[in-house]
């Protein structure tokens, strides 16, 4: 957020009115805004989808289309303070587009003054909301990476195959081409995927050789037990979260676990933390096995294909790996 002084903030300034729409086009570039004026709400929308402004005042009539403009701005484009204009006969519309989230309103005729009071006002409270959001996410991922310490610190090889996994879920997810605010939600919810371990005792869970069979039977509990845990949250995350943990294990016939079920009826992060779990586990050694290559992986879970993996989940990984080879290789690639 630094450096905000230096550098103004873009402005969009929408007004049918050509004077009042000169007059503060005119205030605010004296100002020393970046400053862009039109005079439609149409025009105003394809600017908007163009360039990163971070205010916009806007005409609260404007031919019918004001408050539409002002609520498609603050639904699209949560980082935008949005003023009002407003005469005073149209205090009210300006209450109600306040009412949906705008940052204030300016009531004409104003004075250079009331221009930079408002717009002074708007950008501080933006920043205020986007340092605020930031804080917000910051200690949500931290309190995330605690939860799954708690899970790591009985299997201290869990740190690594959580972030990576993890990571490969979003990858997976914006290759599928889901939003990349969605993309970030499912990174964060599938980092507590096998938070149910907790439930399952140490002797079993760190256990070196092969199971028995009744011992599997208890790991595999940690899907409904992760389930539990992070159920009949308000939380959107902790929602995300639940299904991953209750679905990560199930296979797109029908063949896996807890509840056997199996094709679409899994939600689709489900299908997508089973692919990037299995891929990284192989590509990690494990107390009874080494590491497999990338391509050995790849292979395997080729050879699951339909069976245990939604075969479009699959491709995107196989499309990620592909991309990732063609680039410099890392040096500390996994």
């Amino acid at each position: 957020m630094h450096g905000h002084h230096e550098v103004k903030e873009r402005v969009l300034v929408v007004d049918d009115n050509e004077d009042c729409l000169a007059e503060l086009g005119r205030i605010l570039r004296s100002a020393g805004y970046r400053c862009t004026t039109v005079n439609d709400a149409s025009e105003a929308r394809t600017c908007l989808e163009s360039t990163p402004f971070d205010l916009m005042l806007c005409e609260v009539r404007l031919g019918g289309a004001g408050l539409d403009l002002a609520k498609r701005a603050l639904t699209r484009h949560p980082g935008l303070a949005t003023v009002m204009v407003s005469g005073l006969e149209d205090v009210e519309l300006a209450d109600r587009a306040l009412s949906m989230g705008a940052h204030g309103y300016l009531v004409k005729p104003f004075s250079v003054n009331d221009v930079m009071r408002s717009v002074l006002s708007a950008a501080s409270r933006r920043r205020y909301d986007l340092d605020a959001e930031a804080e917000a996410n910051l200690g949500r991922e931290e309190m995330i990476h605690r939860l799954c310490i708690t899970v790591e610190a009985r299997d201290p090889a869990a740190a690594a195959h959580i972030n990576q996994m993890s990571e490969y879920c979003s990858e997976i997810a914006a290759e599928l081409g889901l939003p990349a605010a969605r993309c970030g939600l499912i990174r964060l919810a599938s980092a507590m995927h096998d938070i149910g371990k907790v439930g399952i005792p140490e002797r079993i869970l760190l256990k070196p050789g092969s199971l028995t069979a009744d011992e599997r039977e208890i790991v595999q509990r940690h899907a409904e037990i992760g389930y539990r845990i992070l159920a009949g949250s308000r939380s959107e995350l902790l929602q995300l979260a639940a299904q991953i943990a209750w679905t990560h294990h199930e296979h797109f016939d029908g063949g896996g676990y807890p509840r056997g079920i199996g094709g679409f009826a899994i939600p689709l992060e489900g299908r997508i933390a089973a692919v990037a779990d299995v891929f990284d586990a192989l590509t990690r050694d494990r107390v009874y096995r080494p590491r497999f290559s990338r391509s050995e992986a790849l292979a395997m879970l080729e050879d699951g294909r339909g069976r245990h993996f939604d075969p479009q989940v699959l491709d995107a990984l196989v499309a990620i790996l592909e991309r990732a080879q063609t680039r410099t290789p890392v040096v500390h690639s996994v």
